[in-house]
């Protein structure tokens, strides 16, 4: 029968924590009362009592004491930093390339990092941020599901008196351009109409006056940098003419939101109830349940839940509205201030993350960059591992523990670290400025900020950690008797993890330069996209002012016109490049009843299309020989296809009961984003709007002049209106903006990228052609030539570079792919971009590794081998 014995474990234990002369005596006491509690009760009680017993005797003055180094810390520590600090200068090439690598990968973390915290922490500042809301809406059209920001205004009334979960509704109109003259010196401003509770729902901090004026009518709240620029720093009581309609007192000024808030290009907000008093029109839409043209915020008490609130918000628009309104399946919904700006597009009723994408994806982008730089620092110096393997082995002869050696060489890398952070941070003062015009940011190195010095402070420490903590403990590993009796040699497996680091920087390399040409490519897929009017030469002027908006048309472009400088002009409510509005009740002779197609629509003078240069594809242009032409309309060709054949002829009727018949048929336009499908779309006659001028260069006429001329009229018509142009082809091209600046961002990062990892191979190859000095003069005396040494001493580099380009092609393939996804119109991968991408990484590996291989072989093996 086995024999029952105390717990092996627990005899360990006591033997390695109790005192020597304690440990003995105790455990053979315990043993003898483990014998005999074996005899009385089960085997697994007596060993649990026996651990009862172990614990119970671990008391302060049997226990052993620690270890200590009778050493001095501080001057270890001395120690540690005198040594680092000589083999920096000792190896000055080796240093060199750590820093500067380092230096690259800091700085491009750095940036990024600022940036994507600028975009987190955006609206943050508001104090009400977890609390915040706007309602959003899902209508459907056929087919199609919309997901948008407007509501009517007498919701507003109805969330107050009904929702239980709200401590305040505020109702505000859109953005808008307004024009403001003091002193006869008009300028244009960004503004809103908003109720008095706007105020403290966004935490609206006033510089001078009350933000109680915004329950007046004929007041105004100026941003302090905006009083400033155009009245001055004394500027509450001062009158200011707006729109060239009213006069109105500037009341308070408020200091202006912060760059990173959902408001940081409104100048001027303007009490809600001077709109509602602004027209017959603006007052009826107090009570219609019909207009969506609004914004609607909500502050939710503390204790709501915001899917309570939500559920009494779904069907609250559905049940006020009539049948048309009901047609389109209204379906309300909360949208949090912390989803506003990442979170805020949908697609078919499901929010899509394209922008929130972007930020992770830049974000990884950082870190992949400093990972990189930290690879040329493990890869270096485990390389010269052998150069320093001696002084391991002398080290630990003279008593030095492990744990001094990695303190030692984690300490070196620290030294590193320190040195490159100092030039990153020089090289992100100096490239700030440069990189918020690119990202259209503000962003400031927060010096005074205690959060941003802990950051730095962490953001040292692990990039320390993560380039020291492999060559610190790989390299404290050594065996000194190894070393010291020569017999120490670097195994074949020592460079596997060295070889994997290079293919693994060399794969994030190449994906990040594909990637980058991908998108370049996407661009100019878009670009090319035919848009379906003229962009040269068309330049166009808002109209802002009543009196302008009044001015008799034909009189104006007849003055126009005789100047000889404009070919044509036209009048429209929204620019070529502009957006539209947008109709679903639409009818014609043989529509389905059921279908509700969503109609772009944009009122016009009879020579809008010939001065934008329409492409007819059917029918005929606007005349004014045709006095029919009044309630005629121009569709696209997508509009021709729901009216069904042979449209030409055919009448349209609308809800307000007006009858139109469609004359003509033209190209499709991009009216919009050109990434994505454009959508069916009508021109009406109409000259009763404010809108838009649009002008027509003459075939070699001066831009300046005919600027200086159409500028000289509008003038004489309205000498309050400011003449503020736009020239179609820079109006359009802003469409790109986004798409540009990630190409931009990226092909810097990806240059980054590149240039570490060259900095890195030619680390390495410099010290692989000193490690192979000797073998290089024996096989030069042997009669190898130059191009062998060189192909010598470069295949294994081709190598690791073949096998990173058989990782990273197939994998930028798939992330390439992925992001074209978000684009409905987008450009087929090419394999002549993954082909050039490929000889391009060959061609750099062989440049960063030729010098020092070229210089390897090309010396004297005389010079090598008289030594031996």
């Amino acid at each position: 029968m086995k024999q029952i014995r105390p717990p092996a474990t627990a005899q360990k234990f006591l033997q390695r924590v109790l005192r020597n002369e304690l440990a003995e005596e105790i455990q053979g006491d315990l043993e003898e009362k483990f014998y005999e509690a074996c005899k009385n009760q089960s085997a697994f009680r007596a060993k649990l009592n026996y651990w009862y017993q172990v614990v119970n005797y671990l008391r302060p003055f049997a226990i052993k004491k620690l270890k200590t180094n009778p050493s001095n810390t501080g001057d270890m520590l001395q120690s540690y930093l005198k040594i680092g600090w000589r083999n920096l200068f000792r190896n000055s090439t080796y240093s060199i390339i750590n820093i500067t690598g380092l230096a690259l990968g800091m700085a491009v973390a750095l940036l990024i990092g600022l940036w994507v915290f600028d975009e987190l922490s955006f609206n943050t500042s508001f104090k009400n941020y977890n609390r915040i809301a706007a309602v959003y809406h899902h209508i459907e059209f056929g087919e199609d599901k919309l997901t948008i920001g407007d509501a009517p205004v007498p919701l507003g009334t109805e969330l107050k008196t009904t929702v239980a979960e709200f401590d305040e509704v505020v109702i505000a109109t859109w953005q808008k351009e307004h024009v403001v003259d003091f002193e006869n010196t008009p300028t244009t401003l960004n503004g809103l109409f908003v109720e008095p509770a706007f105020a403290d729902l966004f935490s609206l901090e006033m510089h001078a006056g009350s933000a109680a004026a915004l329950k007046e009518i004929h007041a105004v709240l100026l941003s302090q940098s905006t009083a400033e620029k155009i009245i001055g720093t004394d500027a509450v009581g001062k009158t200011i003419r707006l729109n060239n309609r009213d006069n109105v007192v500037v009341a308070g000024v408020y200091k202006d939101f912060p760059n990173n808030s959902e408001f940081a290009n409104i100048q001027m907000l303007l009490p809600f109830n001077y709109y509602v008093a602004m027209s017959e029109t603006t007052q009826q839409q107090l009570t219609n349940w019909e207009d969506l043209n609004f914004q609607c915020f909500v502050l939710l008490n503390e204790t709501a839940s915001l899917a309570v609130a939500e559920s009494k918000i779904k069907n609250l628009l559905n049940s006020k509205g009539s049948d048309d309104l009901k047609a389109i399946k209204p379906e309300g919904l909360l949208l949090p201030m912390s989803r506003w700006h990442l979170y805020n597009e949908y697609k078919n009723g499901v929010p899509i993350e394209t922008k929130a994408n972007l930020i992770w994806m830049f974000g990884s982008v950082g870190v992949f960059v400093l990972l990189l730089a930290c690879i040329n620092f493990m890869n270096l110096s485990t390389a010269r591992s052998e150069r320093r393997a001696r002084e391991v082995g002398v080290r630990k002869v003279m008593g030095s523990v492990r744990s001094q050696l990695v303190n030692q060489f984690l300490s070196e890398s620290l030294l590193v670290v320190v040195a490159a952070f100092v030039i990153s941070m020089l090289l992100v003062w100096i490239c700030l400025p440069w990189f918020n015009t690119l990202t259209v940011k503000q962003i400031t190195l927060p010096w005074n900020n205690l959060y941003f010095i802990t950051a730095t402070f962490l953001f040292i420490i692990t990039t320390s950690l993560l380039a020291g903590s492999y060559p610190a403990f790989y390299l404290s590993g050594f065996n000194p008797v190894k070393v010291l009796k020569g017999t120490f040699k670097v195994g074949k497996w020592v460079k596997r993890p060295r070889q994997v680091l290079v293919v693994f920087q060399f794969s994030v390399s190449v994906i990040l330069v594909l990637c980058t040409g991908v998108v370049f490519q996407q661009l100019q897929h878009a670009k090319n996209r035919p848009v379906g009017f003229l962009r040269e030469g068309v330049f166009f002027v808002t109209i802002r002012t009543q009196d302008l908006s009044l001015t008799n048309y034909n009189s104006l472009r007849a003055d126009v016109l005789a100047t000889g400088h404009i070919q044509n002009m036209a009048k429209s409510y929204f620019p070529i490049t502009g957006s539209m509005a947008a109709d679903a009740s639409i009818t014609w002779d043989g529509k389905d009843p059921a279908s509700r197609p969503l109609i772009a629509l944009n009122s016009c003078s009879h020579d809008f299309p010939s001065t934008n240069g329409f492409e007819f594809v059917a029918g005929r242009d606007f005349s004014r020989e045709y006095s029919t032409d009044s309630t005629a309309v121009v569709v696209n060709e997508m509009a021709a296809k729901i009216f069904g054949d042979d449209v030409i002829g055919k009448k349209i009727r609308f809800a307000s009961g007006i009858e139109r018949e469609i004359v003509g048929v033209i190209k499709d336009q991009i009216r919009w984003s050109p990434f994505t499908n454009q959508s069916p779309h009508m021109y009406y006659v109409k000259y009763e709007e404010y809108g838009t001028l649009t002008f027509r260069l003459a075939e070699g006429a001066s831009a300046q002049a005919a600027l200086a001329s159409v500028k000289e009229i509008i003038k004489k018509y309205d000498q309050a209106a400011p003449f503020e142009y736009k020239f179609v082809n820079e109006d359009y091209n802003r469409l790109f903006n986004h798409e540009e600046r990630i190409g931009k961002l990226a092909t810097i990062f990806a240059s980054l990228a590149i240039i570490i990892s060259g900095i890195g191979l030619l680390g390495l190859s410099a010290f692989a052609a000193s490690q192979r000095t000797k073998e290089i003069g024996i096989r030069k005396v042997l009669g190898a030539s130059v191009f062998q040494i060189w192909q010598l001493l470069s295949q294994d580099f081709l190598k690791l570079i073949l096998i990173a380009l058989l990782v990273a092609l197939p994998l930028g393939y798939y992330l390439a792919h992925n992001w074209l996804l978000q684009y409905e119109y987008r450009t087929e991968l090419s394999w002549g971009l993954f082909v050039v991408v490929a000889i391009a990484a060959v061609v750099l590996m062989l440049v960063s590794i030729s010098h020092q291989s070229l210089k390897a072989a090309n010396s004297n093996p005389v010079n090598t081998l008289k030594t031996e």
